[in-house]
């Protein structure tokens, strides 16, 4: 299974303080089969094996002239092509540092220790494909195209859009985490759900989708 490095920049603007993160992750977003009730954020992890990470993160404490990050926190994704409309809720890490995911199948979870939306660097956002009892919030994800809108939306009403500029499929244990969730100098939204088949003694779908959009200037 691969596991990848890659920086995190994290702004603390209470101590004007930019955290740079050295994560270990693995890519499990969304596959886990979701129960249907609404309930606080659950990890991703199903067994060893789909574990978004072990990511043991190095933490460097680096003092910055930053007095924040730009971008937006995003509360709400509007993705018109497939009749998306959900609420986006902040996840991170827990204390096995594993990336947590809204429980809810019909919400989406933002990587918050990772890059705001409309930021320089790698957003990223994942939802489920499917639950136990029928269709998620990301089931129809794959049928986006290049050149497609993605909107997200913050507490305050700022609306940021994005176009769809690739999709991707890749293995479940050999997906490119370091241009998933890594800084890049472009403005990414990154949207990632399960596709393929579910192997029920992996209990994981067989592959990842990785929707990149840019944002619109």
């Amino acid at each position: 299974m691969q596991l990848s490095f890659f920086l995190i920049f994290v702004v603390d603007k209470k101590h004007n303080l930019l955290f740079i993160v050295l994560v270990s992750i693995f890519i499990v977003s969304g596959c886990q089969q979701a129960d249907t009730v609404a309930e606080p954020p659950s990890t991703l992890t199903t067994n060893d094996s789909t574990a978004l990470n072990q990511a043991a993160a190095q933490e460097k404490v680096i003092p910055s002239a930053i007095q924040h990050q730009s971008g937006i926190v995003p509360a709400s994704i509007s993705i018109p092509k497939i009749e998306i409309e959900a609420d986006v809720l902040e996840v991170g890490l827990n204390e096995q540092r594993q990336m947590e995911v809204p429980e809810d199948p019909f919400e989406v979870g933002w990587f918050q220790p990772g890059t705001k939306p409309g930021s320089q660097g790698s957003a990223v956002l994942a939802g489920h494909v499917d639950s136990r009892t029928g269709l998620a919030i990301f089931f129809h994800l794959d049928q986006l195209e290049v050149g497609d809108q993605v909107y997200v939306t913050d507490q305050e009403g700022q609306t940021l859009e994005f176009k769809v500029t690739s999709m991707e499929i890749y293995p479940y244990n050999d997906a490119p985490i370091d241009q998933i969730f890594g800084y890049t100098s472009a403005k990414r939204l990154n949207l990632i759900t399960c596709t393929g088949e579910f192997d029920r003694v992996e209990r994981t779908h067989r592959e990842r989708l990785v929707v990149t959009t840019e944002l619109v200037n």
